[in-house]
């Protein structure tokens, strides 16, 4: 019957260095390349891989944010039965046709999309971060809703258009489109699909 070694593993010899000794254990050379190569993979494939999903989830969160504005807009009109009015700007009004700047949610009292005294502000949307843009051709200054729900201009007439939400990338499938309805029905598509109703970023 073989005799079992209870002395455990041997020891490595130890290398001597400026007089210390050292135990040489590692990698060998194959292994270290191999392992600089798969860092490289992962460095070379990873890292945009990771900054397009960081954009598109800054992009996704814009999107959902601003979409929430305007469909509480809508539902503030018809609960109250009054004209609500989103518009670039700050609480202290309405300025500009950069949305990217930050946006104002009123009580648009006499329907003139324009924040008066009297009329009550019942949202405020913070400026984009990123660099991000959003413009739009159909409701370069205002978007408002009437108490049906449905979106219209300042004369009463029905209206219909597009927001183009852009990040670095420009546009096309990454950037969004925020689709308004004249029936006021809020959407968010690719900005470069049929029927986004935007062919730029507006900038």
């Amino acid at each position: 019957m073989p005799r079992l070694n209870f002395m455990g593993p041997k020891k490595v010899k130890p290398v001597s260095f400026f007089g210390c000794p050292v135990y040489a254990s590692g990698f060998t050379l194959i292994e270290l390349m191999v392992t600089i190569a798969i860092i490289g993979l992962v460095a070379l494939f990873g890292i945009p891989a990771f900054g397009d999903f960081v954009l598109n989830n800054r992009l996704r969160g814009q999107t959902s944010d601003f979409i929430g504005q305007l469909t509480h807009a809508r539902s503030e009109a018809m609960r109250t039965a009054t004209r609500v009015t989103v518009c670039p700007g700050t609480s202290s009004g309405c300025s500009g046709t950069q949305w990217e700047n930050g946006w104002v949610v009123f009580n648009d009292a006499n329907a003139n999309a324009a924040v008066d005294s009297g009329e009550t502000v019942i949202g405020i949307g913070a400026a984009l971060d990123g660099g991000n843009t959003l413009r739009s051709a159909a409701f370069t200054t205002y978007i408002s809703f009437r108490h049906d729900g449905s979106s219209t201009n300042v004369a009463g007439s029905g209206l219909a258009g597009s927001f183009a939400l852009c990040d670095s990338r420009g546009y096309g499938d990454k950037a969004q489109a925020i689709a308004v309805s004249a029936s006021g029905r809020v959407k968010a598509l690719p900005a470069n699909a049929v029927g986004s109703g935007v062919s730029n970023c507006g900038t």
